[in-house]
């Protein structure tokens, strides 16, 4: 005879309602067995007892599952959460969404939504956001009294809306007596994971800093280190400061000119320039756009100049569709990666249209390229070749693209001095192009203009016949960009002109 099967065990519920189906470390999960009470989809409390689906939204009520903390004494972590009032601070907590007590043990609970890594290390802005939202918290909190203890990675979501929320707030405590700036060094140590950056505390000498160097967020973990910053309202504004750096440039006016000229050796002007300024002004705002290329089509009658055209029309199409179309309809951020990857991706397409066009021609197609995609005061420099851009600050030039000629090379082996290049017999032998395979390593610089400041982009039919020296006096005789650009063609050619001469000049000013 069988034995009589064991009654099925009662579950011990948390102040009648919860289950505890699972413990790790201090966290817990809970099943609700008394889901009818609340409504996980729609919050209505007028469901009758025992009903399986929601009268109100229809929603299946069984077996909802909540994470949360079980406490005694003194709310800390999540049971501190529901004493907070503030909306802006509670945005950056977990929601909570249930609160009981049983005995003298208390039970938070938050929704069991499954967690989504964040994928480390994160890119520099993408950890410069989750550090100012969390300095914004920091500082709600010391208002209140209150510190968030030390955060890891994986207490660390993104909502929907690319806003910063913790997930767990396990060092949430009422501040006793404490120096709250230890919440700072928390916050170094967070970010320093985030983006594996290494721990630095070197002091820099007033004569080290230059204004020309991009703030990162080394410089901040630096400053938190070194108690050059103690409150985190302040590390709000340096956060704000960098973010802004790298995504909000500062419009300035440009003026430029641009001139072709055949030179008075060739019978043909192969070469090809492009020069674009968009302006934008939305809501009282200004926004400025700048496209500047040059490019020298190499190939000989009736290839080149398709070559260099060819490849205008290809960056031109990519800048136009997949960065400016965009950013004026969504008003979207100059994000310096963003503008970087778009001038890469120009030159890609110029290099594939005219890689195709000398495969349905049979012959041999080429063309440099130097390309200035400016957005407000960051350009961003793409070269292929020996077409140059330079930057004009104060008058003098300084040359951001690298050749990549043979001479070049020969000057980085030191077998030739820089003044050589211009008397070699094989100055004109280009080690790099477009055209020449369907893979082509593209040079990108990145350059933060200051009002007052020009960018000089020119073929090698200009530098080639005018040294830097003297071109920097023609501009400043020539205050009008377009005037500027005749005379630096009247002074190649009075040199020689023995290739096509090709220049844009363009002035930046204050907006």
């Amino acid at each position: 005879m069988d034995a009589p099967s064991a009654a099925p065990e009662t579950p011990v519920l948390f102040a009648g309602r919860y289950e505890i189906v699972a413990v790790s470390n201090s966290i817990v999960e809970a099943l609700d067995r008394q889901p009818w009470r609340r409504c996980w989809s729609c919050n209505t409390t007028l469901n009758e007892p025992g009903e399986a689906f929601c009268t109100q939204c229809g929603a299946a009520l069984d077996g909802r599952r909540y994470r949360g903390q079980i406490t005694a004494g003194a709310p800390t972590g999540l049971a501190l959460v529901p004493q907070i009032t503030d909306p802006a601070t509670l945005a950056f907590l977990p929601p909570i969404w249930d609160q009981v007590s049983d005995g003298d043990q208390t039970l938070t609970l938050i929704p069991a939504t499954p967690p989504t890594p964040l994928t480390l290390p994160l890119s520099e802005l993408e950890a410069l956001f989750i550090g100012r939202d969390l300095a914004r918290l920091m500082t709600l909190l010391h208002d209140q009294g209150l510190t968030p203890g030390a955060i890891e990675p994986d207490d660390l979501e993104i909502t929907p809306a690319h806003a910063t929320r913790l997930r767990s707030v396990h060092g949430l405590r009422r501040i006793e007596g404490e120096d709250a700036t230890a919440d700072l060094f928390h916050l170094a140590t967070l970010l320093e994971a985030l983006t594996a950056t290494p721990r630095t505390t070197r002091r820099l000498n007033e004569e080290e800093i230059t204004l020309d160097a991009a703030p990162t967020i080394a410089d901040v973990l630096r400053e938190i280190r070194t108690r050059r910053v103690t409150d985190p309202a302040e590390l709000v504004q340096r956060f704000e400061f960098i973010i802004a750096y790298h995504t909000a440039p500062t419009p300035l006016r440009v003026r430029f000119g641009a001139a072709t000229d055949t030179g008075r050796v060739r019978d043909l002007n192969e070469d090809s320039l492009l020069a674009l300024d968009l302006r934008l002004i939305r809501r009282n705002q200004p926004r400025v756009w700048s496209l500047f290329i040059v490019a020298d089509g190499m190939g000989g009658h009736s290839a080149g100049e398709v070559a260099s055209d060819l490849a205008l029309r290809g960056a031109l199409e990519i800048v136009q569709r997949e960065y400016l179309a965009p950013t004026v309809d969504a008003d979207a951020q100059d994000k310096e990666d963003m503008l970087r990857d778009v001038a890469r991706r120009a030159v890609l397409q110029a290099n594939e249209y005219v890689v195709r066009e000398a495969r349905n021609r049979g012959n041999d197609l080429g063309t440099t390229m130097t390309l200035a995609l400016v957005a407000g005061d960051r350009a961003v420099i793409g070269n292929v070749g020996d077409s140059r851009t330079y930057l004009l600050r104060e008058g003098k030039l300084r040359r951001i693209s690298r050749d990549h000629s043979l001479v070049q090379r020969l000057v980085d082996l030191g077998q030739i001095t820089p003044d050589e290049v211009y008397t070699h017999p094989q100055r004109n032998a280009v080690l790099r192009s477009l055209g020449d395979k369907p893979n082509v390593d593209i040079d990108v610089f990145v350059e933060r203009l200051r009002p007052g400041d020009a960018l000089l982009l020119a073929s090698d039919g200009l530098w080639e016949m005018v040294r830097d020296e003297r071109m920097e006096q023609i501009i400043a005789a020539n205050p009008d960009p377009q005037a500027a650009c005749k005379a630096l063609i009247d002074a190649a050619n009075a040199a020689g002109g023995d290739d096509n001469i090709t220049v844009i000049l363009a002035f930046f000013e204050p907006y």
